[in-house]
């Protein structure tokens, strides 16, 4: 309860990048003893969502654009290869599901649900990845985006989403064609775009 707590409020971004998280504040607020806080916060230290100092405790992670760009750069590594076997093995059910979470997306974003809108991103995403049917590639895919959560939703507030759909919509469309090639150039295009995203967010703002 307290790992899916705490990591539901950093994706809704209810606890932004660099807040401090308090173990006995956290405790009570979820009616929980300190002890699965702790415990709940060592496993989100490990998927990079929070960073532990001592003497300050637990902060989320705050990201440099160095540290997205190496995220970025494992990601395209990995997920390029699974997505090259899942785009061969993609069944109508997974077009399907794809679909489905592209619609709850599109009424996440304009109900202004953020949070809901970046677990559908997810899904559609995953759809696809899960058909890899390698665990291991796929545990080391989910941690690198778990440690872009603490950021992806302020990035969903201050981006343009509808582009990020359009690129979905694409993709699932020449899936649905039945053109993997033609997708997965599609998808590392997608992921450039992730990362201007990224950038764009962790730049000084003006105005």
């Amino acid at each position: 309860m307290a790992l899916a707590e705490l990591r539901d409020a950093i994706v809704r971004g209810d606890l932004p990048p660099g807040t401090a998280i308090r173990q006995s504040a956290a405790a009570e607020q979820l009616g929980l003893s300190v002890i699965p806080v702790r415990e709940a916060l060592k496993t989100l230290a490990s998927e990079g969502m929070v960073s532990y100092q001592a003497q300050r405790g637990y902060t989320v992670a705050e990201l440099r654009a160095e540290s997205v760009d190496g995220v970025f750069r494992v990601r395209e590594l990995l997920e390029a290869e699974a997505e090259a076997v899942a785009a061969a093995r993609l069944r109508p059910q997974d077009i399907a599901a794809m679909g489905a979470a592209l619609d709850a997306q599109r009424a996440a974003t304009a109900n202004g649900d953020a949070h809901a809108a970046i677990t559908a991103n997810r899904d559609f995403h995953f759809a696809l990845l899960d058909r890899c049917d390698n665990e291991w590639l796929l545990r080391f895919v989910r941690q690198l985006w778990d440690a872009l959560e603490p950021h992806r939703a302020l990035a969903y507030r201050r981006t343009a989403v509808s582009g990020d759909r359009t690129r979905a919509q694409e993709i699932l469309a020449i899936l649905a064609q039945g053109d993997p090639e033609a997708a997965l150039r599609v998808l590392a295009a997608h992921r450039t775009g992730g990362l201007a995203d990224f950038h764009r967010l962790l730049s000084p703002r003006t105005g």
